[in-house]
């Protein structure tokens, strides 16, 4: 059980700076999930409380085991899979995959909240699917240079290329008639990226600022469209370098960064295997699982298998040690709060279930969604501070 560290009420004063007996017992009560749970009651505001307020297991109705569900994602194993390995309906899972993703969101949150200013970055698309082969998808990544670490994602569906077959084509004809991308997804979500580098990245003494990318039209035309970008070059303090895509995968490769967390990625995560079976249904889900994997890459893996003394992604120049000792000590107990911390408007897309989906029965139709955000979740999104848009343009005078 996880005993509340504060008072739930925001108008409370123990809500941020509780002291040391700011509550006080009242009695338990009997649940079949979680057993006996402790109630507490605020000495200041009498709001109650319980040792499941703040546990990651919060109104669940089945207490899964998420440490085995992480590992078991991280290994490449589909929700179906291990809804049969410990005995639960893959509905279930995926609800615990995204109670966890949004953990992993927010440790996310907290990484970017207390990392120093970084000068040199990377970003890249990794092309995928949802639903179907005929809505391929890219999640641009973009990659701390140094440190390997992710810093930020964003989903776009587009358009389906390539050659077809006449079968092919009358069958994507059919699912573009009831179901298409909105115009400009792709572009849109290049442009939430690009305005999110300008919160972390930051020129530094020995030279400018640098993001690498590859030979794609759209990257250079969105960062010359913003006034930092503008601000930035006009002092010589920016430099945006391209690198053709057929360019050699090693390690000399500008790309070599996001090329690793994209090999990374396909490799752990079942969906994105190539030739899987495994495919996601949905594109919400399908980022909670990104998400999973960004948080198992920066904050529990080690920079190099063969150089452990290095320590983790997340150490190289980004965070203390402790600072993630701390996350990880809470996080498959406790929700993480991000209560006054800047959350980067991809993040927000995700955790809200605002990006756009296929559906997966075409032929019969679909209604609704199969996400569903609880009240308690969209309670904690809104204790932070949506990031602001650097990247609109230049109030006048």
């Amino acid at each position: 059980m996880t005993t509340p560290c504060f008072c739930p009420n925001p108008e409370c004063m123990n809500h941020t700076s509780p002291g040391t007996h700011w509550r006080v017992r009242i009695g338990t009560y009997a649940t079949i999930a979680h057993g006996n749970v402790q109630r507490y009651r605020c000495r200041s505001c009498g709001k109650t409380v319980s040792d499941q307020t703040e546990s990651i297991h919060y109104f669940a109705k089945r207490r899964l085991p998420l440490r085995a569900v992480i590992a078991c994602l991280n290994s490449g194993s589909s929700l179906r899979e291990i809804g049969r390995r410990y005995g639960y309906s893959c509905a279930a899972i995926r609800n615990g995959v995204l109670r966890v993703g949004r953990q992993a969101m927010a440790a996310q949150v907290l990484l970017l909240n207390g990392m120093n200013q970084r000068n040199q970055i990377v970003f890249d698309g990794l092309r995928s699917f949802v639903t179907s082969q005929d809505y391929p998808c890219d999640i641009t990544t973009v990659v701390d240079r140094e440190s390997e670490t992710i810093l930020t994602m964003t989903h776009a569906v587009r358009g389906r290329g390539g050659t077809m077959r006449a079968e092919q084509k009358e069958r994507l004809e059919r699912k573009l008639a009831l179901w298409k991308a909105p115009p400009g997804t792709t572009k849109r979500a290049i442009s939430l990226v690009v305005d999110e580098l300008w919160n972390y990245l930051r020129p530094s003494p020995d030279g400018p600022a640098v993001i690498d990318t590859d030979e794609d039209p759209l990257y250079p035309w969105i960062l010359r469209s913003s006034w930092v970008w503008k601000h930035l070059q006009a002092w010589g303090q920016i430099v945006h370098r391209t690198t053709p895509g057929s360019a050699p995968r090693s390690f000399l490769n500008p790309l070599f960064p996001a090329n690793y967390v994209d090999r990374l990625l396909r490799h752990r995560v079942k969906e994105h295997t190539r030739e899987t079976i495994a495919f996601g249904r949905h594109s919400t889900v399908q980022m909670h699982r990104a998400w999973i994997f960004a948080w198992d890459h920066n904050m529990c893996r080690d920079y190099r298998v063969k150089r452990p003394e290095l320590g983790l992604h997340g150490e190289q120049g980004v965070v203390t040690g402790s600072f993630l000792r701390g996350i990880r000590r809470q996080f498959h107990e406790r929700r993480l709060r991000i209560t006054g911390k800047m959350v980067p408007r991809s993040i927000v897309a995700v955790w809200r279930n605002e990006i756009a989906t296929p559906p997966v029965r075409w032929r019969t139709g679909q209604t609704g969604t199969m996400v569903t955000i609880p009240r308690f979740a969209r309670v904690d999104l809104a204790a932070g501070l949506c990031m602001p848009v650097l990247s609109a343009p230049a109030p006048a005078g």
